[in-house]
């Protein structure tokens, strides 16, 4: 009788690692966006617009180079990093449309773009992909897991999805 049961706890610890792989990764996801209410506050502050293309560039090129070092498909990489740069932008716009509208809300400190945000971002975009190496595809059944972990104010609930359905498609490189 002990057995059949040996191969199912292998089974669920397996499963339990896969689910903390996926876990970690939508906190990762989760964190990165966090910083975009400082990106915002930085841009309103310094007048600068929220799109920034050749920045786009930047992170999309470190993101094919990085995802190639990580044994990840580049290709979908770049679609959920595309992703996640509208999900970033959506999120700074919110922020710089409440903070026009209600001046009092704007806040008096935020992390500095160049010397504190890029880094971490890049650093977390790394972490990102190095965890999407280490574990299998995001599968559809970790939706649920997903919305409720990334949820970061200003994030609608279209562009959650639209991450989401860009993040089962990264593949491992073939």
């Amino acid at each position: 009788m002990i057995g059949w049961r040996q191969p199912a706890c292998l089974c669920l610890l397996i499963a339990g690692t896969a689910n903390s792989a996926q876990a970690d990764l939508f906190d990762l996801i989760d964190s990165r966006l966090e910083w975009m209410q400082d990106v915002a506050a930085f841009k309103h502050a310094n007048d600068r617009p929220v799109e920034d293309l050749e920045r786009e560039k930047v992170v999309i090129d470190k993101t094919l180079e990085q995802a190639a070092l990580a044994g990840v498909d580049p290709d979908s990489a770049q679609l959920f990093f595309e992703a996640q740069i509208e999900a970033a932008k959506e999120i700074q716009s919110c922020w710089i449309e409440r903070w026009t509208e209600d001046q009092t809300s704007v806040p008096e400190s935020y992390a500095d773009l160049t010397t504190e945000v890029r880094p971490a971002l890049l650093d977390l975009g790394g972490q990102i992909l190095d965890t999407l190496s280490d574990k299998p595809p995001v599968s559809t059944a970790s939706q649920a897991d997903f919305l409720d972990t990334v949820n970061v104010e200003c994030l609608s609930d279209d562009s959650r999805a639209e991450l989401f359905d860009s993040l089962i498609k990264v593949r491992h490189a073939q």
